[in-house]
């Protein structure tokens, strides 16, 4: 769900968020390091064909999403309140109990740090002036060291690509 980028987006922008209904609907929200950690966990313990729901299990209202990105951002987000769409469910939360029993799967990024990462993410590489004509090498670099320090592990960068074989 890309909504999270999409509000740290728009309040940095200083664009109006779209609040659909009196915002007391709720939406399973999770961090992209959690989904990566449970595809690994699933390559890591072959089970056959399986389907899992990766998600966090803890549904997040959207007024204190929308109160979240403020606090991340530092901003106050401008909020343009519409009416419910037709047919939009009042809750949603994905049941993660097969992904926990059979991988050992446990979301370990909380929402409102997920936010807060995200937000410190979006402020190094979207507001620092950054265009394409950057080196890309240096915004490599830059990417990450940021994960580094955000995650807490070192990472290495990929190896350079292999060149394409002439397969003539």
């Amino acid at each position: 769900d890309m909504a999270p980028f999409k509000f740290i987006d728009r309040v940095f922008r200083g664009v109006a968020l779209q609040q659909y209904g009196d915002g007391s609907s709720e939406r399973d929200y999770t961090y992209v390091d959690d989904i990566a950690n449970g595809v690994v966990r699933t390559l890591d313990r072959p089970r056959g064909y399986q389907i899992y729901n990766l998600g966090n299990g803890a549904p997040v209202r959207l007024s204190n999403f929308i109160s979240m990105v403020g606090h991340a951002t530092g901003r106050k987000p401008i909020i343009e309140y519409l009416p419910e769409q037709p047919g939009d469910v009042p809750r949603t939360c994905a049941d993660i109990s097969k992904a926990s029993r059979m991988l050992g799967y446990v979301p370990a990024v909380p929402f409102k740090e997920g936010l807060e990462r995200t937000a410190a993410w979006y402020s190094t590489f979207h507001l620092s002036g950054a265009s394409d004509e950057v080196d890309r090498e240096e915004e490599h670099r830059k990417i990450f060291e940021w994960a580094e320090v955000s995650s807490g592990r070192v990472m290495e960068p990929a190896a350079e690509a292999m060149p394409i074989a002439d397969c003539r």
